[in-house]
Formats: structure tokens, sequence, C-alpha cells
């Protein structure tokens, strides 16, 4: 069955601890590596180390990035706006992340999910991330009293702010106010999918 014939797990503040004990005991590892890494480099204005969180992130969140050195040349020429934005919380930023220029082909990408991410790792109050898990819960939820917040046809929204908003929306709709969006990511993530144990997030 296609997860969005069925009914959503309806989000509780018990049900978002659970889910973030389980993603915790499965990704110890993974999380106090990026944990250590984006602490000891939480800027972004050496390349060197733009490119050893763009590489570790991509490696460890499955974001399937393979041109790392044009993302991380980016982030890096973008520096001061990132870093300004990112201790303000901006959400602009991540659209201006995400729209990379590929040296091989001279094609545009937009690497949505991963400028989530790396944003997120930053400032886990201000960013939450979007990946395919996320995406698959939050449609979902159109069949719940939470539908009133979503476009019931194509986009769920049309950029980071927008996002940003709609997940606001949901902490506060269901009471979630004790948690930052980087705990509600994780139950996003336990109920974007069927029951399979835990990994590490992906897009």
């Amino acid at each position: 069955m296609n997860i969005d014939e069925s009914m959503p797990v309806v989000p509780t503040p018990d049900l978002v601890s659970d889910a973030c004990k389980k993603f915790d005991e499965a990704n110890d590892v993974v999380e106090q590596a990026l944990t250590d890494l984006f602490n000891r480099y939480p800027r972004n204005d050496k390349q060197s180390n733009v490119l050893l969180k763009v590489v570790a992130l991509n490696r460890l969140y499955s974001t399937n990035i393979f041109a790392v050195y044009d993302v991380a040349h980016h982030i890096w020429q973008l520096s001061e706006d990132v870093d300004s934005a990112l201790a303000s919380g901006v959400p602009e930023i991540v659209d201006k992340i995400a729209r990379v220029t590929i040296t091989t082909t001279g094609k545009n990408r937009t690497n949505y999910s991963f400028a989530t991410k790396y944003c997120s790792w930053h400032n886990q109050a201000s960013y939450p991330i979007w990946d395919s898990r996320v995406d698959r819960y939050l449609r979902s939820m159109r069949q719940t009293s939470f539908a009133k917040f979503l476009n019931p046809h194509g986009d769920l929204w049309n950029c980071y702010p927008e996002f940003v908003k709609l997940m606001t929306d949901f902490r506060d709709f269901y009471g979630l106010g004790s948690f930052n969006f980087k705990q509600i990511d994780k139950f996003l993530y336990a109920h974007g999918v069927k029951p399979s144990g835990m990994a590490a997030p992906t897009d």
C-alpha cells in the first residue's frame, strides 16, 4: 500500500520524544560525528572547512550530490551572506545555497534537500529539514484536520520560507512547541515510510 493511501500517525509530544530516542539510538555515531564537525567549523569563510562539511553531510545523510566541490565553492563564495543569515535564521538563504552551477556541464542544479540539511546543522532551531520522507508524510496529512494548511493540489509550498511557515503551523497545531525543528524532523523521518527500522536520513 502506498503511504499516501493510509492514514498518517498523528504526532503527540510522547510520539515525538519516542521517535527522537529511537533515531538517536540508531544513529548515535553519525549524529555525533556531524555535531563535532559543525561545532568545530561553524563559519563558512574558509573553503577547506566548507568542503569538509559538504562531503561529510553528503555522505552520511546520503544527499546524492556528485559535484561536491562546486557546492562547497558556491557556499564559500556566499559565505558572508550565509553566515549572517544562518546566525539570524533567515530562511531565504536555503534557496540561495540550493541553486548551484555545475562546472563540468554549465547546467544549474537545485540541491534543495541538501541545503535544508546544511542549514539545519548550523541552526536547528530555525531550519526544518525537507527530504522525500518529510514530503511523503506531509502529503499524507491531507487526510487529517491539518489539511487546511496544505495546498490541495500540486506542490505543498513554492519556496523554503513557505515550508518554514508550514512546519511552524504543524508544530503549533499539534502542540509541539517544546521541540525544535530537528526533533520534529526525527518524527517525520520515522513516519514518512512504512516502519522498517531507522537509518540516517536520505533524500
